[in-house]
């Protein structure tokens, strides 16, 4: 019995003494940076309400600086897309429109009153409706017959206009006039759209591929980066060329021109990819709303559409063929429409792209453009340097 009272006092003792122990006196140790009951209360001990180990507790206040800064931005992208677009398309007029002749006539002469030609010579009918399939020309008037000769697929418009045209100059002068149309739009695309909706997705598959590839890496210069978009533009090729072509079936000729098209589909995107990936090498997430800027906002409408580039302002039609998209969307509308002529110019600016934009990023890479940069790692790319993911305007 005295045994067991010992052990009962014994136990009070050691219960005393941990009620002791976990008083405020003798605090447990805790991690470094803890808060203690005492600090987080906001009365001290015994304040009664649990405080957050953050000082502030509401909702931060906006920085007004940084909301008109992102708005300025958008209104600057917006402003520049509705100057290039309106100013590029507002007036279809033909300017330098190049037109082919079998010899002088009074025809023409009085066409040209109206409208703005670039008149090339041929020796007979032969030579200028070979002229108009390798490009050279958008059609043509055979004096010999009086016949007005129109490239359907080089634009909507002119085969509208030039025959109006001539046959209003030949009905003032007694004339009667005979018509021919080559390079026919097919069925599958009456009014050739195709090439330049095809060349518009892989301008934002590019362009989004290497941003999206920045964005998982955390680096915009990643090592084995420019083999990853080799891949990624294989492949994004090959889905797109399979959708357009024996899926949809939107271009004559799938089982022939299915080939061609995969690669120039490949090579269009790549070119794109691998600018984007460029410039945010170089000056980092910014690079790929200024790839936006390029070849979207200039690159696009330089291509002429539907129009053909001779409907373009002087300032576009120079412009076009220094960037991807005309080049791409000549090339894949040839490559369908015209025999395949005329595409050699193309698929080498495209490769400059290519090879010029794979060398400066693989370069980039291992900081050896980046000597304004210092020997400073760039810091990892946070969600909100990257808005130019979503300045995707519509074609």
């Amino acid at each position: 019995m005295s045994g067991t009272g010992g052990d009962s006092g014994r136990n009070a003792d050691r219960s005393t003494d941990r009620s002791i122990g976990d008083g405020p006196a003798s605090p447990a140790p805790s991690a470094p940076g803890a808060v203690s009951p005492a600090q987080s209360a906001p009365g001290g001990p015994g304040g009664g309400h649990a405080a957050s180990a953050v000082p502030d507790e509401g909702p931060r206040p906006p920085s007004w600086r940084a909301l008109i800064t992102g708005l300025l931005m958008a209104l600057v992208m917006a402003t520049i897309m509705v100057t290039t677009y309106v100013s590029a398309q507002h007036a279809v007029v033909a300017r330098d429109l190049p037109w082919g002749v079998t010899g002088s006539s009074p025809l023409t002469t009085a066409v040209q009153e109206h409208i703005s030609l670039k008149i090339h010579h041929y020796k007979d009918q032969a030579a200028l409706e070979d002229a108009a399939n390798r490009t050279e020309i958008y059609g043509g008037f055979v004096t010999q017959s009086n016949t007005v000769v129109i490239a359907e697929a080089a634009s909507l418009v002119a085969p509208g206009q030039m025959p109006a045209l001539y046959e209003k100059a030949a009905k003032a002068q007694g004339q009667h006039l005979a018509f021919k149309v080559t390079n026919k739009l097919p069925k599958e695309d009456p009014l050739g759209v195709v090439p330049g909706i095809a060349v518009f997705v892989l301008l934002v598959a590019g362009y989004l591929g290497s941003t999206l590839a920045m964005q998982r890496t955390g680096t915009a210069a990643a090592r084995r980066r420019v083999l990853s978009l080799i891949g990624y533009a294989i492949v994004a090729g090959l889905v797109f060329d399979v959708i357009i072509g024996p899926i949809l079936d939107a271009y004559p000729d799938a089982g022939t021109n299915f080939w061609p098209l995969w690669g120039e589909f490949t090579l269009m995107c790549l070119a794109v990819a691998l600018l984007a990936a460029t410039l945010q090498s170089l000056i980092g997430p910014i690079g790929t709303l200024l790839t936006v800027v390029i070849v979207v906002f200039f690159g696009n409408p330089s291509t002429g559409g539907v129009n053909g580039t001779a409907y373009l302002p002087a300032f576009w039609q120079y412009l076009g063929p220094v960037l991807p998209p005309w080049n791409g969307t000549t090339l894949v509308r040839n490559t369908l429409y015209f025999d395949g002529n005329a595409i050699t110019q193309q698929l080498i600016v495209l490769s400059i792209y290519v090879v010029v934009g794979a060398a400066l990023v693989t370069i980039s890479t291992y900081g050896h453009l980046l000597w304004w940069r210092g020997t400073k790692r760039r810091p990892p790319i946070s969600p909100e340097e990257e808005g130019g993911i979503a300045a995707i305007p519509p074609a």
